[in-house]
């Protein structure tokens, strides 16, 4: 993860702290409903983190038939021939995980229009095509990913 994927990670994680001692701060003062309140919100804020966390793309293959995106915990499959490389992809706008162990879920970017992202470090986003979907990757070679998917073409 690089700079500012790293630092909502960790603030996110304060606040997750803060809920717990909130809740603790609750128990001891005999207000139930505090401690509880907290208490869930930690549990689900935690629950939410940790999601992400295995859901968090490591490493990414072209293949023939399509794109593997490898999660800590499983894959991800994007069948359809990989088309072309369009370079650096900036992401705009949206409906996903922004910053929370990487960037994931529909952006708009800068280059007109959707794409699914499987980032985790946006300063080496790329976009690529895939059966005829824009999906932006952040390979730690871009250069590698370039020459792979030209070979794979």
């Amino acid at each position: 993860m690089g700079g500012s994927e790293t630092f909502v990670t960790v603030m996110f994680w304060g606040i997750v702290g803060l809920a717990w001692v909130g809740s603790g701060v609750g128990a001891s003062r005999g207000d139930g409903l505090q401690a509880v309140v907290m208490l869930v919100v930690a549990l689900l804020l935690g629950g939410l983190a940790l999601w992400l966390r295995y859901t968090q793309p490591m490493r990414y293959r072209v293949e023939q038939d399509g794109l593997v995106i490898e999660r800590r915990v499983g894959t991800t499959r994007i069948a359809g021939r990989i088309e072309r490389h369009a370079g650096q992809a900036t992401l705009g706008l949206r409906l996903g995980s922004g910053g929370l162990y990487g960037y994931r879920g529909r952006f708009r970017i800068a280059a007109g229009g959707w794409a699914n992202a499987f980032v985790t470090d946006v300063k080496r986003s790329s976009l690529i095509t895939v059966g005829g979907r824009s999906v932006v990757l952040s390979p730690v070679d871009p250069a590698a990913l370039v020459q792979e998917v030209v070979t794979n073409a």
